[in-house]
Order: C-alpha cells, then sequence, then structure tokens
C-alpha cells in the first residue's frame, strides 16, 4: 500500500485528469483507514465533480463546521454550493456559496474566492457588497498580469462594477492568451452564460468567449476499385475537401468528431487539423480490422494518412472486438459519434452541427443504414450535406455500397446490457426488484440475464435500446422514492456480445462491471457509447458527465450520469 502522502498526490493527479469515479472510489477507501481531512476534501470534490453535488454538501457540510478557517474545504463547499444553486436554481443555495466564499476570501484573501464572493452577492442581488468586493479583487492582482486566470478575474470583477471599457480590454486579454485551449475558454463562457441570469453582459464579452462550434461528421468512402458505377472516385477528392474546408469555416467548427475511413472521414480531419480545430476520432472495431475494410484498398497513401491522424489526435474504441463482417458496428460508431457531439456542445449550452458527404441519389434509393442514421440527428435545422452527385457528369443506377461482404463464422450482434446492482437495498426492496426481473423474464421481455446471487447482481441484455430503457425505468419506478439515498445501482454499456451455447459473452460485460465497480450506490451511470445514444433524445434523458474511466488501447472513457425525464 502506498504512504497516505502518495495516495493523496495520486487521487489529485486522477481528478485533474477528470477521472472522478476513480478519485472518489479511492478516497472512499482510503477513509475508512485514515480520516484525513485533504482525503474528506478530495472525496467531495471528486463526488461534486461527477455528478452528484447533494451527497457530497451532506458529507463535506460536517468537516467544514469542525474546521470552518480551513481555505481549501471552504472553497470547494463555496463550489459545491454553487454547483447546487445552478442546477435548482434555489437562492438558498447561492446565499450559502456565497457566504462561504466570503468567509474565506476576509481570512485568505485569496482573489478566487474573493471573485465567487462578488459574483454570488451579485446573483443574490446584494449589488453593493458585490461591488466592494469586486473592488479589492482587483487591488489585489497586478494590471500588466498576462496568467490567464488573473485576467479573466479582472474582467469579471471590472463587469460586477459596471466598467464595462476596462471588462472587454481584460477579457480579450485573456483570451488571447487561452489560445485554443478550450477548457478554459468554456469555462469563462460558463460563467458569463450565468452571470446573464442576474446582470447584464456585454454581447461583446460574450462573442468574445463564444464557445467554439461542434460538428459531427460522416461521409461515403472513397469508391472501391470493385465499385460498378462511380459516387465518390478518387478525382473528386480535392473538390470534395474544398467544400468540406468551406462548411467547417462557415460553421465556425472548432472541434470535430468523425471517424477514419478513407474518403470523407480523413478529407474532414485533415481540413479540420489545417483550420487548427480539435479531432476527436471513434473507431468501431479493432485498428487492423477498420485498416482492412475501410482504408486499404483505397491505396498505401490513405492508410499513411490515417497513421499520421491517429498519431496526432485522441482515438477512441466503440469496442475492441474484431470486425468479423458484422455492419450494425458501423451504424453504432455514427449514432456515438453524433450523441459524443452533442454531449460536448451541452457543456457550454449549445447545439452541435452535423456535416456530411452523401450521395442524395444513394440515399433516395438506398433502405435502412445510413439514410436512417441520418434521422437520428436531433437538429435538422443544423445540418448541411456535401452532395458528390453534383460533382459527377452522370449518376448512373449504381450498385450497393463499397464494402465487400465478409463471411460471419459466429453470432455477434450489438446487444445493450443492463447491469443491477442489488447489494445495498433492504431485504424487502430487494425482492421485489427479483419478482419485477423474473416476471419479465416469463412475459419474454427480457432476452437473456444472467443473476449472480452471490454479489446481488443481474446482468440482463435487450436487443433494443428502447427495451433497456423500459426495464430501467421499471426497476426505478418499483424502489420507494422518498428515500434520502437510493440504493439501486444501475449501470448501462452498449457493445457486440456472443451468443453461444444459450449464453453471452464479451469484452462489454468485462467493460461494463468496471463501470459499475467505480459508480456509486445508488446511481444509474452510462458508458460513453451509451449515453450518446441517450444524448440523441434530451427530450426523456437527462445526461450529466462523471468522469473518465480507462479502457484499453490506452483510451480513456467518459462515464456519465443519466436521469429520467
Amino acid at each position: 500500500m502506498l504512504p497516505l502522502s502518495e495516495s493523496v498526490h495520486h487521487i489529485e493527479s486522477l481528478i485533474n485528469h477528470g477521472r472522478f469515479l476513480e478519485a472518489r472510489t479511492k478516497a472512499e477507501a482510503l477513509l475508512k483507514a485514515s480520516p484525513d481531512t485533504r482525503l474528506s476534501q478530495l472525496y467531495a470534490l471528486a463526488l461534486s465533480k461527477s455528478g452528484m453535488p447533494e451527497a457530497a454538501k451532506e458529507y463535506l457540510e460536517p468537516v467544514y463546521k469542525s474546521n470552518p478557517d480551513d481555505p481549501e474545504t471552504a472553497g470547494i463547499l463555496g463550489s459545491i454550493f454553487k454547483e447546487l444553486f445552478k442546477k435548482t436554481q434555489q437562492s438558498t443555495f447561492a446565499l450559502q456559496s456565497r457566504d462561504t466564499y466570503l468567509k474565506n476570501f476576509v481570512t485568505t484573501k485569496n482573489y478566487y474566492t474573493g471573485i465567487n464572493a462578488a459574483s454570488m452577492s451579485a446573483m443574490i442581488m446584494q449589488s453593493g457588497k458585490s461591488r466592494e468586493l469586486a473592488q479589492q479583487v482587483i487591488s489585489m492582482i497586478k494590471p500588466e498580469t498576462t496568467d490567464f486566470w488573473e485576467l479573466a478575474t479582472l474582467g469579471e470583477a471590472y463587469m460586477l462594477l459596471k466598467d464595462r471599457a476596462n471588462s472587454i480590454v481584460c477579457y480579450v486579454k485573456a483570451r488571447k492568451v487561452a489560445g485554443t485551449d478550450w477548457g478554459k475558454i468554456t469555462s469563462v463562457y460558463n460563467q458569463l452564460w450565468l452571470l446573464n441570469h442576474y446582470i447584464p453582459v456585454s454581447g461583446e464579452v460574450m462573442k468574445v468567449f463564444n464557445p467554439p462550434g461542434v460538428v459531427a461528421f460522416v461521409g461515403h468512402m472513397i469508391d472501391h476499385p470493385q465499385r460498378k458505377s462511380p459516387r465518390f472516385p478518387p478525382e473528386l477528392e480535392p473538390k470534395i475537401k474544398e467544400a468540406i474546408r468551406n462548411n467547417i469555416r462557415t460553421l465556425n467548427a472548432k472541434i470535430g468528431y468523425c471517424s477514419l475511413a478513407c474518403g470523407g472521414d480523413i478529407l474532414f480531419a485533415e481540413a479540420m487539423a489545417e483550420e487548427e480545430g480539435e479531432v476527436n476520432i471513434f473507431l468501431p472495431f479493432v485498428k487492423d480490422d477498420f485498416l482492412n475494410v475501410s482504408v486499404r484498398f483505397a491505396g498505401e497513401q490513405w492508410v499513411n494518412r490515417f497513421i499520421e491522424l491517429e498519431s496526432k489526435f485522441p482515438v477512441r474504441y466503440v469496442t475492441t472486438e474484431r470486425y468479423e463482417g458484422f455492419d450494425d458496428l458501423f451504424t453504432l460508431q455514427s449514432r456515438v459519434i453524433f450523441g459524443s457531439a452533442v454531449l460536448r456542445s451541452a457543456v457550454h449550452h449549445a447545439v452541435p452541427s452535423l456535416l456530411t458527404v452523401l450521395s442524395e441519389v444513394d440515399l433516395k434509393r438506398s433502405t435502412g443504414g445510413t439514410r436512417d442514421t441520418i434521422r437520428l440527428w436531433p437538429y435538422p435545422d443544423r445540418y448541411v450535406n456535401i452532395n458528390p452527385d453534383v460533382l459527377l457528369s452522370s449518376v448512373a443506377e449504381g450498385d450497393n455500397g463499397t464494402r465487400l461482404p465478409t463471411p460471419r463464422s459466429i453470432d455477434r450482434p450489438v446487444q445493450y446490457l443492463v447491469l443491477a446492482d442489488l447489494s445495498s437495498m433492504k431485504t424487502m426492496e430487494k425482492e421485489r426488484i427479483y419478482k419485477l426481473i423474473n416476471q419479465r423474464l416469463d412475459e419474454e421481455l427480457i432476452p437473456y440475464a444472467d443473476p449472480d446471487p452471490a454479489h446481488d447482481r443481474v446482468l440482463m441484455v435487450f436487443e433494443y435500446e428502447t427495451s433497456a430503457m423500459e426495464m430501467v425505468k421499471a426497476m426505478i419506478d418499483a424502489v420507494p422514492t422518498h428515500k434520502k439515498e437510493p440504493e439501486l445501482k444501475i449501470t448501462l454499456h452498449v457493445g457486440p456480445l456472443l451468443k453461444a451455447d444459450g449464453d453471452m459473452k464479451g469484452e462489454a460485460i468485462a467493460f461494463l462491471n468496471t463501470i459499475s465497480t467505480l459508480s456509486p450506490r445508488g446511481a444509474l451511470c452510462a458508458s460513453s457509447q451509451f449515453a450518446a445514444l441517450l444524448a440523441l433524445d434530451p427530450k426523456r434523458y437527462a445526461v450529466e458527465y462523471a468522469g473518465l474511466v480507462a479502457g484499453s488501447e490506452r483510451s480513456e472513457y467518459p462515464v456519465y450520469k443519466i436521469g429520467l425525464k
């Protein structure tokens, strides 16, 4: 076991890297043996950042009351109250946040707690106190500073004093320092967005920190040599890339989500890179299979371009299974790309765009597949298609697709996984959930279940996302809602499972178990893949970031807390 100081440093590192679920789990385990103040702070911070500010508040308040002068505890508690205020809009939380920040500022004279106390004062309509604190904060920061956070703080303080000219000057300087650090830009924008509900925020300032445009992309591959009629022949590459680049500029796209097949995908990723944008790459299965199926047939130059982009931008695998001829993995990949773009935009209260390179003639005569996937895009007014048909001298009747069929030797379709952990539930409630599961099994509403009585867990597998979520809702409804702390833990994931001899196996189950182990009691958590699908239906589901979980292929995958509307 690591010394406590090293363990604390490791947990701090996990939080700094967004791995809040792991940080919470490790801090919770260490606190059982050592009631250390720093561990308590980190545990509460990880709880709050993983989407559970209510539990964080309940845990940290007694720690704060036993040592009210500790600046770190006060700062974290103030931020927790602020999160609760943003989440519930209850003025009580705003007042508690302000008072906590203020008490710390009086003691420490830290400009961070000072500006937060000033802004929270403005939000609770105490403008005099807000101006007084803002003036104090300004006096503490050197006007010639080049530090991003100090400049942003000065901009906010001058804004609270209604000094529009100085506020704009400081914010513009901060924006230049930020460059393409979208995390910093989004953080300031979110603060401005919140303040704008209570005090006038200059439109010019909002524009300076206007969040980066997010765009999802799907498109045709370069025509396979065996394709009978042209749809995206190699000679169209320069014109298609120029059209993609023009649309990236028009959409002000700075963050892109795509795959990396030859043709449209690689052209989009290259154009985003040339525009100094961020690219998030998703592959549907293992890299070697993807190269063989979706890149190599077009020539080694496309493989080299794939490798260059892969080395430059993060790559996430929808699954690390082999292809084995299962085209449903491509459909799942497109849906995950769509939903991931939606989730990224939601961070800064915006909506993304969808850009495609698709033959309109091909879409009209095809059934299912890409056409049905495009219909899942939740913002049809934010959709642009580049139609290669208009660049061809003639459009023939054509043939279906460019991907040669791969013979299947196994039965391994994409499945939707639900893992119910009942280990913390009382006997009566546990029996109620088991009864519900058995009843639905008898009615054949659950295609497959694998109970683990030793650990009071049940894995359920569904063919459709809607069926899985109906079961989730039924289980949640079966548990009393008046309880202060719910005890039923449900975890969701999607991926291919191998069907053999009445059993189901696959890496998706192992990853689901990892998420479940790290998830807190009473939570409904989903992998990034499943959460992305739910994000495409914002009227029914609230999806909130909870942290990162390490996966295979050196990737880290976000995990989300799900709310049913």
